[in-house]
């Protein structure tokens, strides 16, 4: 790796990946950030704001959406939540911090990862297995609660059983792997 040391990133809006690749985030251009640092952090980042038990991670949740949808879809449906990398909000605290809000702050990463991978996963598709993903997840994985979540689809037939962070790790890169040829 080359360093411009003209141009030093700013530690204050920028992410340092485990392969030393740096993400400017108020600029974001994601040209040469190995899957392995997605995989990675995505692997070791939890769902549910980690009330998930046992511990569940959005690489397992990330692969399990890849396999709800058509296959010409699998690939984005991999990738759906890269941008995760800075943490798994829980939806609550989007809707308290405003959806279009959150949006709006992480559209550019969100762009910049879509560029890099060459994927488009904003598909109805991809937005249904997520909520299937999401209704078994709170069956599986989640305590049950005396609380309204909105319109969900039916929960998959198949149990999840959680795989930890090193083995979701290497399902993730896996999948990619198997899927890549569908980047454009």
């Amino acid at each position: 790796m080359e360093f411009d040391l003209l141009n030093k990133p700013d530690g204050r809006t920028s992410i340092l990946f485990p392969s030393g690749f740096v993400l400017d985030l108020l600029a974001p251009d994601a040209t040469g950030l190995p899957i392995n640092d997605i995989a990675l952090c995505l692997a070791s980042q939890p769902r549910w704001g980690g009330a998930a038990r046992p511990w569940y991670s959005v690489a397992e949740h990330s692969v399990m959406v890849s396999r709800l949808v058509p296959s010409s879809l699998a690939y984005a449906a991999l990738l759906h939540d890269c941008e995760e990398f800075l943490g798994d909000w829980p939806s609550p605290v989007k809707v308290m911090l405003g959806r279009d809000y959150v949006r709006e702050r992480l559209h550019p990463v969100k762009d910049a990862l879509r560029r890099r991978f060459g994927f488009q996963d904003d598909h109805p598709e991809i937005k249904h297995a997520d909520l299937v993903c999401m209704a078994t997840e709170l069956r599986d994985l989640l305590p049950p609660a005396w609380m309204e979540w909105g319109y969900l689809p039916a929960p998959h037939c198949a149990k999840i059983v959680p795989v930890g962070p090193e083995r979701a790790y290497t399902l993730f890169l896996e999948r990619f792997d198997e899927l890549k040829h569908l980047a454009f």
